[in-house]
C-alpha cells in the first residue's frame, strides 16, 4: 500500500473512531458530574486565561472542550481545536519514535549513544563511553534537573551546537546515580533518531504518528502556527499582572518539548497509549514498546515530603522512557506534564481503567493544570472526593506569604547603605568567555555597564548598580526577568569573572563562571 494510500485509509479509520468515540458529550458520565462549574470557578481563582481538557474512557471521548479565552483580553474562545504548546509532553513521542527503530532492528535500546552521535560527549569519558541510547530517555547521565538548559534555552544554537558544549558542563552528579530531568538527552536521542532513520526528527514524527494518528491540527515548530486560526497565546505574571507574551521558538530542542497540539488531537494519542499502541483495527506501535516505555527505568528519590502530602496512597515514583510512573489509588498511573514560558499541561493515564485525561492551559503562574486531571481521575476511581484546586491554592498562597514575610524581614534590617563599586566602571568592561556558553561582553552605554551573551538575544541587560561590585542584570527578554553579577576583583584591582544564573525555578539553575579574557 502507498504512503498516500496508507495515511488516507488512516485518517478515515480515525475520523470515523474519532465521531464515535465523542458519543455521549452532550450528557458526560456521571463521574464528571458539576465539573464544567469547578473549572470556571477555580479558573477565575488561579486568573487563568484559558483551558482546554479532553477525557478518554474506554476508548471513547468522553468529554472534550474548552474554556476561557486564547489571549486576556481578547474575546476568542478556547475549543477543544485549540493549539496550544505540549512542551515536554513532546518525550514521549521521541521514546516511542526510538522505539519503532528499536522494533524494526535498526537500533538496540542498549546501543551506545556515541556511537551515533559522536560529538555528543559528557564531561566524563568513562561516562561518555558508557552512555547507551536508554540512558538518554530516563535522566539518569549525571547532569542536574535543567542543569545546561541555557545552552539552547532563548538561544540560536542548533541542535548539534547545543549538544557539542554539553561537554563543558560539569554534571551535578554521578552517571547513573540518580533521576534528574535533562532536556538535553532528549534532544539528543532526536538526534539519534535522525541518524538512524536518515529522516530528520519532525518529519519522522510527522509520519510515523500525526498523520497515522489524524493529528491534522498538531504540529512540531512554532513556525508552523503562523497563519492558524484558533492558538492560544502564552501568559506569565510581569509586574504583578498576567501578561501575554509570544511563543518561544523550541525548534532547537524540538525532540524535548516541541510539538503544539490541542486536546481534540491529544485524545488519539492518548487512545493509541491505552489500547497498547493500536488505534481502532490499526496497528500504529507494536505493544511491545508501548510497555517498554511504560516500563519503570529509573528510581525517581528521595520521596519528598510535599509528594508523600499530595499522593499518601503512593508507594513508588519512577521515570520510564518519555513517561512519570507511579502508584496511585491502588493503579499504575502514567503521566507526564509540560512547561514552557507561559504554558502548562499535564497527561494523565490509568491503564488498567482504560481512562486518560490532558489539560492545556496558557499561564505559568498556576496549578490548575494539575489539579483537574486528578480530580477527574479520582471521579472514575471512586476515591475520596478531594478538592485538589483548594489545596493547591491554598499552598501556593501559603507559600507566597512566607516568601513576602522573609523579604519584608529584609528589607527592615538597618544597613549602612550600598557600598560603591570597587572599580571605576570603564574597569569592568571587556570580554568574558565561559567553555559551555561562550562569550560574553561588558561595555560601556550611556555612562551605564552593557552585558551581552553571545548567542542568546533575550540576555542582554543594562547592569544596574547594587552594592560594591554586585550588579543587577534585568533582561531584555522579560521572561528571563533579571540575574544577579557579581564580579571577582584581584588583589591588583582587575576583574577576574563575573558568575550569572538565569530563571532557576524555570530556566536552568546552573551558575555559569565567565572569566575574563586578556
Amino acid at each position: 500500500m502507498s504512503r498516500s494510500i496508507r495515511v488516507f485509509v488512516l485518517s478515515t479509520v480515525v475520523c470515523l473512531a474519532f465521531v464515535a468515540g465523542v458519543r455521549g458529550q452532550q450528557a458526560p458520565p456521571e463521574p464528571l458530574a458539576g465539573l464544567d462549574v469547578y473549572i470556571e470557578n477555580a479558573m477565575r481563582e488561579w486568573e487563568l486565561p484559558g483551558l482546554a481538557i479532553a477525557v478518554v474512557k474506554d476508548d471513547a471521548v468522553v468529554y472534550s472542550r474548552g474554556f476561557g479565552v486564547a489571549e486576556g483580553g481578547k474575546p476568542a474562545p478556547v475549543t477543544d481545536r485549540t493549539l496550544f504548546a505540549m512542551a515536554s509532553n513532546s518525550k514521549a513521542f521521541t521514546a516511542t519514535a526510538v522505539g519503532l527503530l528499536v522494533d524494526e532492528g535498526k537500533l538496540r535500546w542498549d546501543s551506545s549513544a556515541t556511537e551515533r552521535l559522536p560529538d555528543f560527549q559528557l564531561a566524563d569519558p568513562a561516562s561518555t563511553r558508557a552512555l547507551t541510547v536508554r540512558d538518554l530517555l530516563c535522566h539518569r547521565v549525571g547532569l542536574g534537573t535543567w542543569q545546561g538548559d541555557l545552552l539552547w534555552y532563548g538561544s540560536d544554537r542548533t541542535t548539534p551546537e547545543v549538544l557539542k558544549q554539553v561537554r563543558h558542563i560539569a554534571p551535578d552528579y554521578s552517571f547513573r546515580d540518580r533521576y534528574a530531568y535533562c532536556n538535553l538527552t532528549f534532544m539528543a536521542a532526536g538526534e539519534v533518531v535522525q541518524a538512524v532513520s536518515g529522516e530528520p526528527w519532525d518529519g519522522f514524527i510527522k509520519r510515523r504518528f500525526l498523520e497515522p494518528l489524524g493529528m491534522s491540527r498538531s504540529n512540531t515548530s512554532v513556525r508552523d502556527l503562523e497563519g492558524v486560526e484558533d492558538v492560544a497565546r502564552p501568559h506569565t505574571l510581569i509586574d504583578g499582572k498576567v501578561t501575554a507574551i509570544p511563543y518561544r521558538n523550541l525548534d532547537n530542542a524540538g525532540a524535548a518539548g516541541g510539538i503544539n497540539s490541542c486536546v481534540r488531537d491529544w485524545s488519539q494519542w492518548m487512545r493509541l497509549q491505552l489500547n497498547e499502541g493500536a488505534l481502532g483495527e490499526e496497528r500504529i506501535v507494536p505493544a511491545a514498546v508501548i510497555r517498554e516505555t511504560h516500563a519503570p527505568q529509573q528510581v525517581v528519590r528521595p520521596i519528598s515530603d510535599r509528594q508523600r502530602k499530595t499522593f499518601p496512597s503512593s508507594h513508588f515514583f519512577a521515570y520510564g522512557l518519555g513517561w512519570f510512573l507511579q502508584d496511585y489509588q491502588g493503579r499504575m498511573l502514567v503521566s507526564h506534564g509540560g512547561g514552557m514560558d507561559g504554558m502548562l499541561s499535564l497527561t494523565l493515564l490509568v491503564p488498567e481503567e482504560k481512562l486518560g485525561v490532558v489539560v492545556l492551559s496558557n499561564y505559568d503562574e498556576q496549578e490548575l493544570y494539575r489539579a483537574v486531571p486528578f480530580r477527574v481521575v479520582d471521579a472514575f476511581l471512586k476515591a475520596e472526593p478531594r478538592d485538589w484546586s483548594g489545596e493547591l491554592l491554598k499552598e501556593r498562597r501559603e507559600r507566597q506569604a512566607r516568601e513576602k514575610e522573609a523579604a519584608q524581614k529584609v528589607e527592615a534590617r538597618p544597613e549602612a547603605g550600598p557600598a560603591r563599586p570597587s572599580l571605576d566602571l570603564s574597569r569592568y568592561a571587556g570580554v568574558y568567555r565561559n567553555e559551555a556558553l561562550g562569550e560574553a561582553t561588558v561595555e560601556i552605554e550611556d555612562g551605564s555597564l552593557r552585558l551581552a551573551i553571545a548567542r542568546s538575544a533575550g540576555l542582554k541587560a543594562t547592569l544596574r548598580h547594587k552594592d560594591g561590585d554586585l550588579f543587577e542584570a534585568p533582561w531584555a527578554d522579560p521572561f528571563f526577568r533579571s540575574s544577579s553579577i557579581p564580579f571577582r576583583i584581584d588583589a591588583g584591582g582587575s576583574p577576574v569573572d563575573f558568575r550569572m544564573s538565569v530563571r532557576p525555578d524555570f530556566v536552568d539553575p546552573m551558575e555559569y563562571v565567565f572569566t575574563r579574557r586578556p
